[in-house]
């Protein structure tokens, strides 16, 4: 199986920040990992900015195990179809996803 990234950038909207990371890390987070079959998922923060102009603040990276990206995605939107993901109105609409597999060993220090 091919190790993919998919992640998620996102903003909530001004003075709904405490229900949408309520929403992020107790509802969306465990429905897709646990619903999915995904090998885990993280968010972070972002502290500092070096160049570009994406204003989101959030990032989510999903840990997914797939020989086909496009069927990941297919079965996602059913998932979210039949009701397996849980809409959250506290999030803007400047938020986008995307969806990596890797194209190189991951390098690491030298000994």
């Amino acid at each position: 199986m091919t190790q993919c990234k998919l992640i998620a950038l996102t903003t909530p909207l001004p003075g709904r920040e405490q229900e949408y990371h309520d929403w992020y890390n107790n509802v969306h987070l465990p429905e897709l990992v646990n619903g999915l079959g995904l090998q885990g998922a993280q968010r972070y923060e972002l502290v500092a900015k070096m160049i570009g102009a994406d204003t989101n603040q959030y990032l989510a990276i999903y840990d997914v195990e797939t020989d086909d990206p496009e069927g990941f995605m297919a079965r996602m939107g059913e998932f979210a179809g039949s009701g397996g993901m849980t809409p959250s109105d506290s999030t803007s609409d400047a938020g986008y996803s995307a969806f990596f597999r890797a194209i190189g060993d991951r390098l690491e220090p030298s000994a």
